[in-house]
Order: C-alpha cells, then sequence, then structure tokens
C-alpha cells in the first residue's frame, strides 16, 4: 500500500511502551486486515510514550518506513491515556480504532466493530480476561464505577471503534488529566459492544502496573467526575443529622429530669468519626483544586517529540 495523499477512512492508534518483537506481528496483522478483509484506506499511529528501551526505538524507526505507518514520539512517558489522546489528535480517519500493543486484543476482531459503525462508538467486550487474579478483580471495580460515575452500560475494553465527530469533541475538552471512558461519555451515550476474545500478552507480564491502574482510577474518580464530592457531601448532612437528633435526644432528657451520665467513649468516637470525615473532606478537595491549578497552568496531557514516516497532508 502506498502512502495515502488524502485522508484515510480508518486510523489505527496504538499507544508504545518499551513493546519489542510482537509490535513487528500487530502492525503486519494491521495491514493484512484492512487490505484483505476490510479492504479500506487506512493508517496505523504508533505513539512512542517514552520508551527507554534502544530495541523499541530502533523497532520504531523500522516500522516508521512502511507504507501507512507513522510513529508520534513523546518528549516523555505521559502514560497511556495521554499517549492514545496524542493518537487522537495525529489521526485524519473517519474512524479512530484504539488498541493495545501487547496483542491481547486481537486485530482481526477490528471486522467485527466495523459492522456497527452506524454507532459513535464500539467497544470489544471479553468475557474472561488473561489476567491474573489482583487483575481481575481490580477490572472489575473499574467496570462498576464505569457503570456507577459515567453511567456506561457495557464493558469496555482497549479495542474501540469510535466516530470522527466524537473524537473531534474529545479533543475539544481541555484536560491534562485525561481519562479515554470519561472524555468519550461527555461527548456520546451512543455506545455499543461486541464480544471479542482475550489473548495472552505478547509481552509475558502485564505492564500496566497496580500503581498505573490506581492513578487512572483516581483520575476517573477526582479528575473526571465529582463522585467523591457528591459521597462526601451527603455523608456530611447524614453525620450533621445524627448530631441534630443526639442533641434533641439530650435536651429532652434534661427536660424531663431524666439522669444523663457522661460518656467519654462514645464523645470520644464521635470526635474521631467527626475529625477524621473533615480531614478525608480537605484531602479530596485538595486533590481537586491540584487539578484546577494544572488545568488553568495549561500543562499538557501530551508533548511530542517528533513525527516519523507522517503521510502527506491533503
Amino acid at each position: 500500500m502506498t502512502a495515502p495523499t488524502q485522508k484515510p477512512r480508518y486510523s489505527v492508534v496504538v499507544p508504545v511502551y518499551n513493546t519489542e518483537d510482537c509490535l513487528t506481528d500487530l502492525v503486519m496483522r494491521l495491514q493484512r486486515v484492512f487490505t484483505d478483509t476490510v479492504k479500506a484506506s487506512f493508517e496505523i499511529i504508533l505513539v512512542d510514550d517514552g520508551s527507554v528501551k534502544a530495541e523499541t526505538k530502533t523497532l520504531l524507526d523500522d516500522l516508521s518506513q512502511k507504507d501507512g505507518v507513522m510513529v508520534v514520539r513523546l518528549t516523555r512517558n505521559f502514560g497511556k491515556p495521554g499517549a492514545v489522546l496524542c493518537g487522537l489528535s495525529a489521526s485524519r480517519g473517519d474512524w479512530v480504532i484504539t488498541i493495545d500493543d501487547d496483542l491481547q486484543q486481537s486485530p482481526e476482531d477490528i471486522p467485527l466493530l466495523i459492522a456497527h459503525e452506524q454507532h459513535d462508538m464500539v467497544t470489544a467486550t471479553h468475557a474472561r480476561k488473561q489476567h491474573t487474579l489482583l487483575q481481575r478483580i481490580t477490572s472489575w471495580i473499574k467496570a462498576l464505577f464505569d457503570r456507577a460515575v459515567l453511567g456506561y452500560q457495557v464493558k469496555l475494553s482497549p479495542l474501540k471503534l469510535i466516530r470522527r465527530h466524537v473524537v473531534d469533541g474529545m479533543l475539544a475538552i481541555k484536560t491534562n488529566r485525561p481519562f479515554i471512558p470519561a472524555l468519550i461519555r461527555q461527548v456520546t451515550n451512543d455506545v455499543v459492544s461486541v464480544p471479542s476474545a482475550h489473548q495472552k500478552s505478547a509481552q509475558g507480564r502485564s505492564r500496566y502496573s497496580f500503581k498505573r491502574r490506581w492513578n487512572q482510577f483516581s483520575d476517573l474518580l477526582v479528575g473526571n467526575s465529582n463522585f467523591l464530592m457528591q459521597v462526601f457531601t451527603r455523608l456530611g448532612f447524614v453525620v450533621a443529622g445524627l448530631s441534630f437528633a443526639l442533641a434533641a435526644g439530650v435536651i429532652a432528657r434534661k427536660l424531663l429530669g431524666i439522669p444523663t451520665q457522661a460518656g467519654w467513649s462514645s464523645l470520644m468516637v464521635a470526635i474521631l468519626l467527626i475529625g477524621g470525615l473533615n480531614l478525608a473532606a480537605v484531602g479530596i478537595t485538595g486533590q481537586y483544586f491540584i487539578r484546577i491549578l494544572d488545568i488553568t497552568s495549561k500543562k499538557p496531557a501530551f508533548v511530542e517529540r517528533e513525527r516519523l514516516g507522517a503521510p502527506p497532508t491533503e
């Protein structure tokens, strides 16, 4: 396939971090899917999220020489959401497909998503993931919050098909802590899923550590929703209501002449409870202020270093 001179119909965005030989296999399989099965114009955008391995850098240099493949290098590791957002901003297709670089999602499943492209976003859903027990538990918790906080009725995966106007709407939202499902949800609720098999990572052990998962989860709770603020606001009203009820009970006992014995333990429990809630609320409020400061200071979600193999513009 020769490098296109007009925008392609499909753009494939792949965040890359210290990926090795499986990346070549991924690119070849993607090219085969679009050439032999989908039979439509495409581009593949490999976003190097600050890889430190020399092998990865050399591999990306080689892949950038292939037709229809663009490599975008970031100045440092901004995290997977930032790399995906960078790929979305570099994409030109009418549809954008996101997929991980470790072959846990099969490129051959992309036509299954394309079959439902009358919707704004189509995601692959995995009935069983080839993950460790801890990863499956954290994924289950995240799915619960995706439903409770963002209102998703389907389970999400990295393999997604997103319509162009949704991508443009996501890019218009100014955030330096992007959370891709939240950005999608802010633009559209026309989301469907298709079943897809989940493969073992070609990299062996998953590079998405618990710390990275926690950072992404906190970005959902604090950076892309007011969930915690609502929880503590309601909890504050509950504690205040109990306090008023207790005070009313004490006053009633005094008026009725019922002797009241002071209780040191209950007093300390009440003080510790209210003090702990206050400290937690202050800490969460501080996190919101930090994120507001990041946005107002225009801290970037990603910074490009260079583009290799970029096709000519229209």
